[in-house]
């Protein structure tokens, strides 16, 4: 029994790293897009990107997606937060209140983190996502100069 619960939690340790895994985007002539399909089942559910800048560069970070309702008072919507090469949060925006894009110049070399999750998640439980089953496409664009 022992065995099958050690081996129970080295195979959750091992998911929950997976999904922890950034994707490096790749720039081609300063810009990138990314289209992906999210579909949280729990809170903490979030997509990671690193994207290594340089001092002095401008970089432009954007994120289209639709939105859903998962009841009659919570209209859900992608959204993202740009950490620096340190972790330190540069950007929060919100795409329900048109908040969805930064711009800005890069201050100090490093690899930078972004982090695309979804809005109103708070308000359900881990069992109504589950139940409910969200899905929402979103758009990735990146461009540095």
């Amino acid at each position: 029994m022992k065995t099958i619960i050690a081996l129970w939690l080295l195979t959750s340790c091992l998911v929950s790293i997976a999904r922890a895994q950034a994707t490096t985007i790749a720039l081609k002539d300063g810009k990138a897009t990314v289209n992906k399909n999210f579909a949280p089942r729990k809170k903490a559910d979030a997509h990671f990107y690193h994207l290594a800048l340089h001092k002095g560069q401008t970089a432009g970070i954007k994120v289209d997606s639709n939105s859903v309702f998962l009841s009659e008072e919570n209209e859900c919507g992608v959204y993202f937060e740009l950490f620096d090469g340190k972790g330190k949060t540069l950007f929060l925006g919100d795409s329900p209140t048109g908040i969805d894009e930064w711009e800005g110049e890069i201050a100090e070399s490093g690899n930078y983190k972004i982090k695309v999750y979804m809005s109103c998640l708070e308000a359900f439980s881990t069992a109504d996502l589950r139940r409910k089953k969200p899905r929402f496409g979103y758009s990735l664009n990146a461009q540095i100069r």
